[in-house]
């Protein structure tokens, strides 16, 4: 199933999976909406200003807009910047957007200049975390195993840059990378609330639901299409 066209990072899907693509987000959609989940519209577009007090996408992989604004690594920047500033409750989120990031090699549906996420955000109790951690976590991890996607949790906390206390990756079993990263939930404690001046006593907690185009590699590999799930 190679319904798709690549140029420069761009990719274009074509109907078959565009049309997997959209299961996929809206049956993870239907998931949290179920668990309690409340969506949160943002833009693809944030201040300079927010991308780099959100610090986990930086400058130089970033596509400019003018001055003030620039194109979204991740709706997680677009969740902190509509509650910078303001007082929270521990509450669960999910916000779907456009993102955008440069990178110095585009690589198929691997890597590319443009992409899709659903994000699975949430405002926590401090005593609370480590529960809500591994339930986003088990959120994304049971949504591919319940789909036949071979999938592991793998610890990233020491091996990877930032200001995260806890960090774990998953890990899709490809033919053509093998392990491959997809999913990443980050547990900031309350970095993230100190630096967008956000009150309430709180702390912070964010994972990849869903990426696309690169969570649909073992899918095409498989040969799972639209209507086989």
């Amino acid at each position: 199933m190679s319904d798709y066209t690549i140029e420069d990072g761009v990719v274009h899907l074509g109907p078959e999976l565009s049309e997997l693509e959209r299961r996929l987000f809206r049956m993870f959609e239907e998931r949290l909406i179920a668990k309690g989940f409340k969506y949160l519209s943002v833009p693809s577009s944030l201040k300079w200003s927010s991308l780099r007090k959100q610090g986990t996408v930086t400058v130089d992989h970033t596509l400019n807009v003018d001055e003030v604004h620039c194109l979204a690594g991740s709706a997680e920047q677009g969740i902190l910047e509509r509650y910078a500033g303001q007082n929270v409750e521990p509450m669960l989120l999910y916000a779907e957007n456009a993102c955008f990031r440069t990178e110095d090699e585009y690589e198929g549906l691997r890597s590319c200049k443009e992409f899709r996420k659903l994000e699975q955000y949430a405002f926590v109790d401090p005593d609370e975390w480590e529960r809500v951690f591994f339930e986003l976590l088990s959120n994304a991890l049971r949504f591919l195993e319940d789909l036949g996607i071979e999938c592991r949790a793998r610890d990233c906390t020491k091996d990877d840059p930032g200001y995260h206390h806890y960090k774990v990756d998953i890990e899709v079993w490809t033919e053509q990378y093998g392990w491959l990263e997809t999913h990443s939930c980050s547990y900031f404690a309350d970095e993230q609330i100190k630096r967008f001046s956000i009150g309430g006593d709180v702390h912070s907690i964010s994972n990849t639901g869903l990426a696309s185009p690169r969570v649909l590699i073992p899918f095409i590999e498989q040969g799972i299409g639209p209507d086989d799930l």
